[in-house]
């Protein structure tokens, strides 16, 4: 089934089957990430005895690799023509990837320290494989399922309710995983085999419910096929390119809070992982339940400045925990914060990914390449890049507030600079982006009252008559 160009002024609704076949995909993404960022430095200096550097300079390590895999995965995916489409190949070979390295990250065999680098390395480097072989295509495919922008947002919306689903398992499930598991060695394997099976099934799910969904297909155009041109053309597409910087201070925040989130929970509520749990679920289930008024919002206001709000709303939260007393927050004071920030981020997500599926149906209208999984790409270098690098530089900073590392799950008094350290990188840090995010994206214009969204197709090549 092919969807209308766009400007033709017909719209085909997206039936539930397949904005739900679309939307399963991201709890494997949502869990891939976020219990990988949230995690692993707290496995390696929890379990392994590792310093909290040393699992910043592996990921991002893996992540230099990542920008040149999603460049070259979201290129082939606009090259490939098969009979299951031009990207759906993708999101089948990325499951069995993913699931397989997110196993060997959490189930690492017992072995010396310079060969336990070089394993981690190796399985960090084939986690950036699968994720890429599945979120790049992945992501290209909403601006060619539907040439309105509404029923994208729609469409990604539930894409955000799987998303908030995954955080569940990525934060809560795992961490109740672990605690079922003892806390140790043993925990992290219990919940490394779980969570692969279901990463497996949500992205296989993903596979065979977009099998008839509606997809622009064409031959590819002379200018396509002109490598030169497709890369200087993209810095002509303005809203991409602000959509770009904001998104860097996004993920940059992003990092910040997932990196320190269960450390601030362990040693400086002392919560342990049932406060995590707790907020997590508060968070996810406020974000997933908050989507029919981010739509509804959106209609009102438009994209950027429902973004806006949804940004004012997470720093809100964020800042709140500047004001914790010495007795620490109530399960109360807890779950409404999460909740808060959940609506904040549910909304900043959603918004985000329908803006970008908005530049890349406007990339096509203004030079006439079909690119989306290059653009994708770019974006997911920027998105991945950023957000590794913000765990690098966490992982760092609490080595140089001299962090203590333990082994087998154990606890200890931290040095005051430690703490400080954990306030600065779940509070002040994203605080300052969210700011810059907020200057960035103020200059983005793309909706239906704005010059470029009017603007006619500009045709990469005079038509053959």
């Amino acid at each position: 089934m092919t969807v209308p160009p766009a400007g033709t002024g017909e719209t085909t609704r997206l039936s539930m089957g397949v904005c739900i076949g679309f939307g399963v995909g991201t709890v494997g993404v949502s869990i891939m990430l976020n219990t990988v960022t949230a995690y692993f430095p707290a496995f390696m200096s929890t379990v392994l005895g590792k310093n909290t550097e040393l699992a910043g300079y592996l990921l991002m390590a893996s992540k230099l690799y990542d920008a040149v895999a999603d460049l070259v995965i979201g290129t082939l995916s606009d090259r490939t023509r098969s009979r299951w489409g031009r990207r759906r190949p993708f999101l089948l070979a990325g499951g069995f990837v993913s699931a397989a390295s997110f196993l060997m990250i959490f189930c690492a065999p017992d072995m010396g320290d310079t060969a336990l680098i070089l394993y981690m390395l190796l399985a960090l480097i084939i986690y950036s494989t699968g994720y890429s072989l599945f979120n790049v295509p992945y992501m290209a495919m909403p601006s060619e399922m539907t040439p309105s922008r509404y029923e994208r947002s729609r469409l990604l919306s539930f894409r955000t309710l799987f998303v908030s689903l995954g955080q569940i398992l990525a934060m809560a499930g795992t961490a109740a995983l672990i605690t079922h598991g003892g806390g140790g060695a043993q925990g992290y394997a219990i919940m490394g085999w779980t969570m692969a099976l279901i990463i497996g099934t949500a992205m296989a799910l993903s596979f065979f419910g977009t099998a008839k969904a509606p997809v622009l297909e064409d031959a590819p155009t002379p200018a396509e096929k002109a490598a030169g041109g497709s890369w200087v053309t993209v810095f002509r597409n303005r809203p991409f390119c602000l959509l770009m910087a904001a998104k860097v201070c996004q993920f940059l925040a992003f990092a910040s809070l997932a990196t320190t989130s269960l450390l601030f929970m362990l040693n400086v509520l002392h919560l342990g992982y049932e406060g995590q749990m707790q907020l997590a679920l508060a968070q996810n289930i406020a974000s997933g339940l908050s989507m029919p008024a981010w739509l509804w919002l959106e209609r009102r206001m438009g994209k950027r400045n429902a973004y806006l709000v949804g940004m004012a709303v997470m720093a809100l939260a964020a800042a709140s925990w500047l004001f914790v007393g010495k007795d620490g927050v109530s399960t109360l004071e807890l779950l409404i914060r999460g909740v808060a920030s959940g609506v904040g981020a549910g909304g900043m997500i959603l918004l985000s990914i329908s803006m970008l599926a908005d530049t890349l149906a406007y990339d096509r209208e203004l030079t006439g390449l079909r690119r989306e999984g290059l653009l994708s790409s770019i974006m997911a270098v920027i998105e991945k890049g950023t957000f590794a690098l913000g765990v690098a530089l966490l992982g760092i900073m609490l080595n140089l507030a001299h962090y203590i590392p333990t082994k087998n799950g154990q606890l200890v008094e931290q040095p005051r600079s430690a703490i400080l350290a954990l306030y600065a990188g779940y509070v002040v840090i994203p605080l300052l982006l969210f700011i810059c995010n907020a200057v960035c994206i103020g200059f983005y214009k793309l909706g239906a009252r704005s010059p470029e969204f009017a603007r006619p197709v500009i045709a990469a090549e005079p038509a053959a008559n």
